[in-house]
């Protein structure tokens, strides 16, 4: 589990100059785009005000995809921005969760990691972020600022895992011939 948090961050690093920048207030909402499966997003996200943070980001998916990905809680030097801070995904007009970010096994509730691999069917999501932002805003530094990463891979085609299998069966059958034939070599 430690290496799965591990990975996310180095992910999260490597895509962090691809990444935006965007100001939210308290309560906004945001549109991150659109996925298909093969993408690396990251964006960042700061807050001018202190106070409760209640966003909702919508994306969408077009085509079927597993994802994985991570909020991460900036701190500017030693100003604690969000605490309390929680993720959740709901599908659609749904009120029930869909998936649930957990807290980094290594890093705690400073990286919201989303179990790599949950699956996301065609359709419309909303990723809800809550937290309190307590920083200062000194020196022109927001009150709160958080990262969103993820990458995303496309779900494989029924034929993809056809050519799977019978790939499997072609080599469990060369390799019973082949045990078949050292069988019959050490009988001689």
């Amino acid at each position: 589990m430690k290496l799965h948090a591990l990975s996310m961050i180095a992910g999260l690093m490597m895509a962090s100059n691809t990444y935006a920048l965007t100001n939210l207030d308290l309560i906004d909402t945001h549109y991150l785009g659109a996925f298909d499966g093969g993408e690396l997003y990251g964006e960042v996200f700061t807050v001018a005000d202190a106070g409760t943070i209640n966003h909702a980001l919508t994306f969408n998916i077009t085509g079927a995809l597993y994802a994985g990905s991570g909020i991460f809680d900036l701190s500017l030097g030693n100003i604690t921005n969000i605490s309390s801070l929680t993720a959740q995904i709901f599908a659609g007009n749904s009120s029930t969760a869909y998936a649930s970010f957990n807290p980094s096994p290594v890093l705690g509730s400073d990286l919201l990691i989303l179990p790599f691999g949950t699956y996301f069917g065609v359709g419309n999501y909303t990723l809800k972020i809550n937290g309190q932002a307590t920083g200062n805003g000194a020196f022109g530094l927001p009150n709160g600022a958080y990262t969103i990463g993820a990458v995303t891979l496309p779900v494989p085609e029924p034929e993809t895992y056809a050519m799977l299998l019978v790939g499997l069966g072609l080599v469990g059958y060369r390799l019973r011939q082949k045990n078949r034939a050292a069988g019959q070599t050490s009988l001689n």
